[in-house]
């Protein structure tokens, strides 16, 4: 059996922004994430959010999935990507998001483990005026705030809800969390933000 190795982000993102001849203030100015950032996730010292990572894959028009891909690029210039299970973590590093979706639906359709840790919130924006989340607790037990309401999940039950605002998941058990997140837009008209 092999073990999955650690895609490095910064190694994959530097790759795909020279590869479509961009510099870093080209890519700043188009994602909207500062020079700096960029530079430091590029150098894998910093660990960027979702958001900031959806950011930049669609300034390179890139899938979400794509980004982290493992590439290895030989002296003939061969191009092959594995089947490596990519994973996102939260800034503070208590929240890890693997995603188990393909690239082929991350448009319209995204699906996650997610696994937090003790104290662990995950904290997330808008995804679009017609988008939906659904929660299935696996493991532990979690609370949803939604604007002014809050809602208790526990281990084997699912939570579904409209997607179009800022959302908050926390972890409200006493060891690790595991969560699988489906993420879906209405066929007719959405898209993710």
């Amino acid at each position: 059996m092999t073990k999955n190795k650690e895609i490095k982000l910064g190694n994959r993102l530097s790759y795909l922004r020279k590869r479509k001849k961009m510099t870093l203030d080209e890519l700043a100015l188009k994602s909207g994430v500062s020079k700096s950032i960029l530079s430091q996730i590029e150098r894998d010292m910093s660990n960027p959010t979702v958001a900031t990572i959806s950011r930049i894959s669609q300034a390179l028009e890139e899938n979400l999935s794509d980004l982290f891909s493992k590439i290895e690029v030989e002296n003939n210039n061969q191009i092959e990507k594995s089947h490596e299970m990519p994973s996102i973590s939260s800034k503070d590093g208590l929240c890890h998001l693997t995603i188990l979706g393909a690239g082929e639906t991350v448009n319209w359709l995204q699906w996650y483990l997610l696994t937090m840790e003790t104290t662990g919130t995950l904290d997330s924006s808008s995804h679009g005026p017609k988008t939906f989340e659904n929660l299935t607790v696996l493991e532990g037990e979690i609370e949803i705030q939604i604007n002014d309401e809050s809602q208790i999940i526990k281990k084997g039950e699912t939570y579904r809800f409209l997607s179009n605002t800022k959302h908050l998941i926390k972890n409200r058990f006493k060891k690790k969390t595991k969560v699988l997140m489906v993420n879906y837009i209405d066929p007719i008209d959405g898209s993710f933000n």
